[in-house]
């Protein structure tokens, strides 16, 4: 999906734009934890980079040697985004420790602001965009630009700790303890994109209730007689399982028919999105 890559390419710009606004205001004023968020920052650029080709890959047209199409490799994307982000954060909860405290000027909050001011537009303008992509990718790069947000927040609240350190020495901490704080909440977002990207890859029941209702629409309208269906999502495809309840005074070969009209009819829908259908009898 080009609106997909489009999106993804101009979210990479803005945090590498936003990376430099923080990592200059975190060297001219000497603020450890502004320098930390901007490595972390940086790190959304290189996972975007990431999605990119995830999405580009996920685009390829389904061959012989693939039947259901390249849709998986953005779950591997995740899964490499979700490395990288545990990296980042192992780096900086260790660089953590080796913090040199010093009074910032207020002046940093300048860089604070404007950095912040653009993150939140580009959230809005992602949110907009994606609910036509409908994007798994673009849904996670949302949700570490919302950590970025509350990132930044949490190290303008540090300054202003730190400017009041000298009346208060226990305050002269408060750089390295918030470095740590940014370091865990990588964590926290790379723990639940590892494990969606895990699962999805290995395969599991997936609730659609829109293509749910519209295999019971097809059934009904071919007089099959649906009990219960099942999904199973492979990237952008879909695999069915479908339960068809008869009763004993079906023969085979009307069974048979059954289940062919079905599974060519559900091929048909939306240019192929089901690519297999398992079809199962239930004898009343």
């Amino acid at each position: 999906m080009k609106e997909e890559r489009k999106l993804l390419a101009i979210t990479a710009m803005s945090n590498i734009l936003i990376g430099i606004i923080k990592l200059i205001g975190g060297v001219l004023f000497h603020v450890n934890a502004l320098m930390v968020d901007s490595i972390y920052t940086f790190s959304d650029s290189v996972t975007d980079v990431i999605a990119l080709i995830g999405s580009k890959v996920a685009q390829k047209r389904p061959n012989r040697r693939h039947p259901y199409g390249f849709g998986r490799a953005e779950y591997i994307a995740n899964l490499f985004i979700s490395i990288i982000l545990f990296l980042v954060g192992g780096y900086l909860f260790l660089h953590s420790f080796a913090i040199h405290q010093s009074q910032p000027s207020m002046l940093v909050f300048l860089f604070i602001g404007i950095a912040l001011i653009i993150k939140l537009i580009m959230i809005k303008f992602a949110e907009k965009k994606n609910k036509k992509i409908k994007s798994p990718i673009i849904e996670d790069d949302i949700e570490e630009a919302r950590l970025d947000i509350l990132s930044s927040i949490f190290v303008g609240v540090v300054i202003l700790l730190l400017t009041v350190s000298d009346r208060l020495p226990v305050l002269r901490y408060a750089d390295m303890v918030a470095s740590i704080v940014i370091s865990m909440l990588i964590f926290k977002t790379a723990y639940p994109i590892l494990k969606n990207s895990l699962f999805d890859l290995i395969g599991e029941v997936e609730i659609d209730d829109e293509l749910t209702l519209k295999i019971k629409d097809i059934s009904q309208e071919l007089h099959v007689p649906v009990a219960n269906v099942e999904l199973m999502k492979y990237g952008r495809y879909y695999g069915v399982r479908i339960e068809i309840v008869i009763d004993e005074h079906y023969t085979l070969r009307q069974a048979k028919r059954m289940q062919q009209k079905l599974i060519l009819q559900l091929r048909k829908y939306k240019r192929g999105i089901i690519k297999d259908v398992d079809v199962d009898f239930k004898i009343q």
